[in-house]
């Protein structure tokens, strides 16, 4: 598209959609049967703390805590020293691993075609999907998995492959080196070796079946002769879907006003007889199976409505199906009362020529996409998220990219240019989140995505990279304007500190009353809190601003009045 493109507004409060974050159903299982030891950890010689190798070549993979002396420099790479993998796998989200200990046998390491080992689970558990962390020495490997259940039946995954400990796809955790045994020879690379994430799916006549372990055997044919070494599979851990006889809802989105947000969620394919239990928090904390709801609705009610929130503050929301004796896992979804949101839909915004090196944070374009958002009476801009898809198209490449975000409201930019990665055609996605460019700014403000790419061609034009229509969003999150010292006297006419304004101290009315005061700021965080207070709070530490002093009487009542520190 040639030109230059227009600016649009087209600004409503946002609506919200989050992939459910899933709390308590993904859980790591403690095993039992490993048969080596392939990580070397702690201080000495990587022999002393192995007993064997992951590729039948002398190497063994390292833990971060490796030192071959007391006096060697730490390792900024290798495995976690608890053995704890948060995996990097896109799906599902929110996977962990625990691995055995270092100072133990660690892997289940099958050399030869037919050897196996069965690895049991300390509690057993029913699950709904195994996933096993895995990974092959000197090659790609297949496995057959046996799952045994407690009533004695199994079931069989055949010829599953385990990809090479480099190179391979769908990893949970990359790039965490090795040493070779023989010499102490340590290797790094920024993605290599890697430990692989393999999906198990328990069949549903299996599913509320417990079970007690798994049975690997290395399958063959395999390249490798009587006197080759390679090939050679090591499972190192299991984790599970963990089944619930009771399901779980799904779907979970929220629409947010400046100061409210109404929750839906989708009933799971059997409705829970007792409706739906929700708890609410300002961490992310997530709640367990014994924690306190929040509130709750009825059978049949999908969504639920929270007000009197603090704008600007992000809220972690979780729900779970009550199906009377029992209830679902948890499964969250976040919320920010009074963000606003913005798209570009005036078609692709071209991209400028300009070699990398002359491109500068203060660039300007001669075809930017500009997008306005105008900021409520009574608010101002606490942050600024943006968001934005460039396709490299023809011979251009996405490592071509270039862009920058400005506030031309302020003429105010981000502090450094974005670039694209990859050499090839193709889209890259950029998200960027708690930009300060617009931080306090009222009223209509505008932002530019300046936009180059570093081939082809004089100008602006879309011919080799483009910024896709409808992919530009500007989201602001937005917080009460601070009341003026008049305002905050104005208010104070029934006073329960004084003085007011203060500079390093206020004195309480009536203190012998008072259970506890509780400060906060205007965005609703609580920045002291004080029990059985004296009657002079020194509040000297306190920024320049404006605060929300709260007393709660010993009778249960409560007071309330804007401070100002000065």
């Amino acid at each position: 598209m040639k030109g230059k493109l227009f600016p649009i507004a087209g600004i409503a409060l946002l609506s919200l959609a989050f992939t459910s974050a899933q709390a308590q159903q993904y859980q790591t299982i403690p095993l039992n049967g490993f048969n080596a030891d392939v990580i070397a950890n702690g201080v000495g010689s990587s022999a002393a703390s192995t007993n064997s190798d992951v590729d039948g070549v002398n190497y063994a993979f390292v833990s971060k805590d490796f030192q071959l002396t007391a006096s060697s420099t730490a390792l900024t790479y290798g495995l976690p020293t608890n053995g704890l993998i948060n995996s990097a796998a896109a799906s599902p989200a929110g996977l962990s691993y625990q691995l055995a200990s270092y100072s133990g046998n660690n892997s289940l390491r099958l050399l030869n075609v037919g050897d196996n080992g069965t690895l049991t689970f300390t509690t057993p558990k029913a699950a709904v999907n195994l996933y096993m962390l895995a990974s092959s020495g000197s090659g790609a490997s297949k496995v057959d998995v046996v799952v045994n259940f407690s009533d004695t039946t199994t079931q069989t995954f055949s010829a599953i492959d385990i990809s090479d400990w480099y190179g391979g796809s769908n990893f949970a955790i990359q790039g965490i080196g090795r040493i070779k045994k023989t010499t102490d020879g340590l290797e790094a690379d920024a993605s290599n070796p890697r430990l692989y994430q393999i999906p198990l799916a328990i069949s549903a006549a299996n599913q509320s079946k417990t079970i007690q372990s798994v049975k690997v055997t290395k399958a063959g044919p395999q390249p490798q002769t009587s006197t080759s070494v390679g090939n050679i599979p090591n499972i190192f851990a299991f984790s599970a879907d963990v089944y619930n006889s009771c399901p779980m809802p799904t779907n979970l989105a929220s629409t947010t006003t400046m100061t409210g947000a109404t929750i839906n969620w989708t009933a799971p394919s059997s409705a829970p007889a007792s409706g739906y239990q929700y708890y609410m928090s300002t961490s992310a904390t997530a709640p367990t199976a014994t924690t306190t709801p929040t509130g709750s609705t009825a059978a049949g009610v999908t969504s639920a409505t929270v007000g009197s929130l603090t704008t600007g503050q992000t809220y972690y929301f979780w729900v779970r199906s009550n199906c009377g004796s029992t209830q679902s896992y948890w499964t969250m979804t976040q919320f920010t009362p009074g963000q606003m949101t913005t798209t570009y839909t005036a078609g692709d915004i071209n991209t400028l020529y300009a070699t990398s090196s002359s491109i500068t944070p203060t660039s300007t374009t001669t075809c930017p996409g500009t997008l306005t958002v105008s900021v409520p009476a009574g608010y101002k801009i606490k942050s600024t998220d943006v968001s934005y898809t460039i396709t490299a198209l023809s011979n251009g490449w996405k490592s071509d990219q270039r862009s920058i975000l400005a506030c031309t409201t302020n003429n105010t930019t981000e502090t450094s240019i974005s670039s694209g990665v990859g050499t090839g055609t193709g889209s890259y996605s950029y998200n960027r989140t708690g930009l300060t460019l617009a931080n306090n700014l009222t009223g209509n403000v505008t932002f530019e995505l300046r936009a180059w790419r570093a081939y082809e061609g004089t100008g602006c034009n879309a011919d080799y990279n483009k910024v896709d229509n409808n992919t530009f969003k500007i989201t602001v999150t937005l917080e009460p304007l601070q009341l003026a010292t008049s305002e905050v006297k104005a208010s104070a006419r029934e006073r329960i500190a004084y003085p007011n304004p203060f500079v390093d101290a206020v004195t309480i009315e009536k203190a012998n009353d008072v259970k506890t005061a509780t400060i906060t700021d205007l965005s609703g965080i609580t920045v002291r809190t004080i029990e059985k207070p004296a009657s002079t709070l020194h509040l000297g530490d306190l920024k320049t601003g404006v605060y929300i002093l709260t007393l709660t009487m010993k009778d249960g009542a409560v007071k309330s009045s804007k401070m100002i520190k000065k």
